[in-house]
């Protein structure tokens, strides 16, 4: 048996595992409540992989990483388990203007020392299957969403400003949302904290999506709900530690707050959304 044979065979193999990891991935995504917040991520991944600008290539002189995420939240849908679970597995290529991964695209096409501009993309999951308790029963299915627009950051003050603009792009809810947040890093010894605030701002047609009864959904204890455009104020914290070199232990929390827009629908028996998340990520 030959020595090239065998590089092309154990090729073959790489590739089919690298393909077979992605699939898991976005498999198992579905798997993951729809409440993650965009500067949450981007936050995250800074912590996890600092840039420099002494990259000799921005672009491909970056890192891959891989991992697994796992997280847990109160699910606000009336009449189902009162916990949402998920399982992760993280694949990503993150450089100094441009992240691929799992976790969404991130294209900076303008950065310097206080302000980048970015173009992003990411899923949002269904918020909810009609098999998750039987008063969801009837309800049409939600498809994914693979929502695209702009990214801005800026350093100002103490902290971080970042803003995001997205939108449907496969006609899942035709919607909407603009979130602005600021976070503030802590240091702690060896951790790296972030604690963020902010507000998100949801169109008609993306709320409708969340929480709304169309008139073919409508039966006798569940009402039609046509909802308006909601803000949506959240809080978040991140965190890294380095465990070593290329390993970090990486860990989220959020609390939102739903206004009445979703509280007055009918599928809600919850005002707020806690989330915890636990992970390792390698980088190399």
């Amino acid at each position: 048996m030959s020595v090239s044979y065998v590089l092309r065979r154990t090729g073959d193999v790489m590739v089919l595992t690298g393909l077979g990891l992605c699939s898991a991935a976005i498999i198992m995504m579905a798997a993951l409540p729809a409440y993650a917040q965009q500067a949450k991520k981007e936050i995250l991944r800074e912590q996890v992989n600092p840039k420099t600008d002494d990259s000799l290539d921005p672009w491909f002189g970056g890192d891959w990483q891989v991992g697994a995420f796992g997280s847990v939240s109160n699910n606000p849908y009336r009449g189902t388990d009162s916990a949402n679970m998920g399982l992760l597995p993280l694949v990503a290529y993150d450089a100094e203007r441009m992240h691929i991964g799992v976790d969404g695209v991130d294209i900076k096409f303008f950065k310097n020392d206080y302000f980048t501009a970015s173009v992003i993309g990411s899923l949002r999951t269904e918020p909810f299957e009609n098999d998750d308790g039987d008063y969801l029963r009837g309800m049409e299915e939600r498809d994914m969403a693979y929502e695209a627009g702009l990214g801005f950051s800026a350093r100002i003050w103490r902290g971080e400003v970042v803003a995001n603009y997205l939108t449907d792009v496969n006609d899942a809810h035709d919607g909407h949302q603009v979130d602005v947040s600021y976070f503030v890093p802590v240091q702690w010894g060896d951790v790296n904290f972030n604690w963020g605030a902010g507000v998100g701002w949801q169109s008609e047609k993306l709320v409708d999506y969340m929480v709304g009864v169309r008139r073919n959904e409508v039966r006798s204890d569940r009402a039609y709900y046509s909802p308006d455009a909601a803000f949506v104020p959240h809080l978040d914290l991140t965190v890294a530690y380095p465990i070593t070199e290329k390993l970090n232990l990486i860990g989220t929390g959020g609390f939102q707050y739903l206004t009445d827009e979703y509280t007055d629908s009918p599928l809600i028996d919850e005002d707020y959304i806690m989330s915890v998340g636990v992970g390792l990520v390698y980088t190399f």
